[in-house]
């Protein structure tokens, strides 16, 4: 190329035969291209031949320009700028600059770029390679939205550049559409379309509101920790889920064991019924139980009752069972069938009570009492408190030296009314009074009067039965109001935006620089050296 020709070329901003050879590659391809003017074609073949004109070439490149392929664009603008080319207005060499930068996530944060601003390809440019950092602007997201791959998608769902009132699902096929409504808006996903997502979260939770069975994770996951901690009342449990709660419920946890140390909750707490058996499996109250609080202490007040009468406390057992029953306090919130279990106890510790006074009056007095506590229990109705007052009756009707034991040998030996494993249980007790031998004869008198009662047609039925019924005993097992995770956004489930993407990206960026060129080139000094 003669001096003539590169300085004419200089006349155009280019410099030195690298940056000629750069120019003359894009004219060629532009000027090949379908569909250009003749007229702009002309100018363009005009340069190549080594005559271009100063005024009509860059509007002819840029013509062309916009007939090549983005990549095309991109791969020009990169060995324009490579070679000190500057046909771009100020604004668009900016842009042109972290376009064609090797680093831009470096360029795009730097205080220098900071303001660098374009239109919607390269705004969705510089969120891609920030990965979300920088988002984009309100005006060109709902352009984006349609075509923007996934994964830039959810750079901005991370960084909070998309919010749920953006509705990006919309925008989306119906699987995209979906994953992102769980990632934005995840109380408006449905069960179905969790399952449709595979969204084991969502699914397990919803599993354990329903109370319904799921199968266990290994490790131990939240679920199954609260499922055992809640529902089963392992207090083993308790410290693992402890680290697997959110923060919130971790106070509310943090909470619940402290008022066990001494049984004191707040009221919330204890009008959930959901957390009673937890509660109640760290709770292990020493002295009375105030039944009156709630229903939850009333709960723990009869337990406590009828654990006591188990374990022959019976001056504890009758002042509990006290507590229990609706007369004993001015203002109650005891449930009627517990204070229907709470008057069965109570007539059966009175006459155990009885049979350890050596005066008769004070006998009569305390069976009198057990008498009206059985009326009572049985005014509220059911057959096995009807049969526990006619026994009472027919015990106290009996002379006293012809009186058999009234109590009942299942709770004289620890065990339920009728309870299986009884043998075992007087065989276990037998050894454990080794060398105590009234002690040893009283467990020998309960296991034969249950011998004799399963010989009997009437069977259990001639022994006072407590509880009147069991099922009352029982702490509920629900889904608790407390301790329970919200539901949280879908985790993201896309890889960083690969290269590929970033680069189509990029290229749909420089063709927007296409309107940033300007209409006459900057002149370079013919006489400086070249660059």
């Amino acid at each position: 190329m003669s001096g003539f020709v590169q300085r004419k070329w200089r006349w155009l901003g280019v410099g030195g035969s690298e940056a000629v050879e750069a120019v003359l590659a894009m004219l060629t391809e532009a000027a090949a291209v379908a569909g250009m003017a003749e007229a702009e074609r002309s100018v363009l073949t005009q340069a190549i031949e080594g005559d271009p004109d100063r005024e009509s070439l860059l509007p002819a490149v840029q013509a062309g320009l916009r007939l090549l392929p983005p990549e095309s664009v991109l791969g020009h603008l990169r060995n324009l700028w490579a070679n000190g080319v500057r046909w771009l207005n100020e604004a668009g060499l900016e842009r042109c600059r972290v376009l064609c930068s090797t680093a831009p996530r470096l360029d795009l944060v730097s205080k220098r770029s900071h303001a660098v601003s374009g239109g919607p390809a390269f705004s969705l440019f510089a969120t891609a390679a920030t990965r979300g950092a920088i988002p984009v602007p309100n005006r060109f997201l709902d352009e984006l939205l349609a075509w923007a791959p996934l994964s830039v998608i959810d750079d901005l769902v991370d960084h909070g550049g998309l919010m749920p009132e953006d509705t990006p699902w919309t925008s989306r096929d119906k699987p995209e559409g979906l994953y992102l409504r769980a990632r934005l808006a995840p109380a408006k996903v449905t069960g179905e379309q969790a399952e449709e997502l595979a969204w084991q979260a969502y699914l397990r939770r919803r599993s354990f509101l329903l109370g319904e069975a799921f199968v266990r994770h290994e490790p131990d996951g939240v679920w199954d920790l609260l499922y055992d901690a809640v529902m089963d009342g392992d207090v083993t449990a308790v410290d693992a889920l402890d680290a697997a709660l959110p923060r919130p419920q971790q106070i509310e946890l943090r909470d619940l064991k402290s008022g066990a140390l001494s049984g004191q909750w707040p009221p919330s707490m204890t009008e959930d019924r959901g957390l009673w058996l937890l509660m109640d499996s760290l709770w292990s109250p020493r002295s009375l139980v105030d039944a009156g609080r709630s229903p939850f202490y009333a709960l723990v007040a009869l337990n406590r009752a009828y654990d006591l009468v188990t374990a022959s406390d019976l001056e504890a057992a009758a002042e509990q069972a006290l507590s229990l029953t609706r007369d004993s306090t001015s203002s109650r919130k005891v449930p009627a069938d517990l204070v229907q279990e709470a008057n069965a106890l109570a007539a059966y510790v009175a006459v155990a009570q009885s049979e350890q006074l050596d005066s008769p009056a004070g006998r009569d007095r305390l069976l009198d009492s057990a008498e009206e506590y059985a009326v009572t229990a049985a005014a509220q109705g059911g057959a096995t408190a009807e049969g526990n007052l006619r026994l009472l009756r027919a015990w106290r009707r009996t002379r006293r030296n012809d009186r058999g034991p009234f109590s009942n040998p299942f709770l004289d030996i620890g065990l339920d009314h009728g309870a299986d494993g009884w043998e075992e249980r007087c065989r276990e007790i037998f050894r454990q009074r080794e060398g105590d031998a009234r002690a040893q004869s009283e467990l020998n008198m309960a296991e034969e009067r249950i011998r004799g009662a399963l010989r009997g047609e009437a069977g259990w039925d001639v022994f006072y039965q407590l509880p009147l019924d069991r099922a009352r005993y029982d702490f509920p097992s629900q889904v608790p109001k407390h301790l329970v995770p919200p539901l949280e956004a879908l985790p993201r489930r896309t890889p960083v935006t690969s290269g590929g993407e970033l680069e189509s990206i990029r290229a749909s960026a420089a063709v927007e620089l296409l309107d940033d060129f300007r209409t006459t080139a900057p002149r370079l000094d013919r006489h400086s050296p070249a660059p």
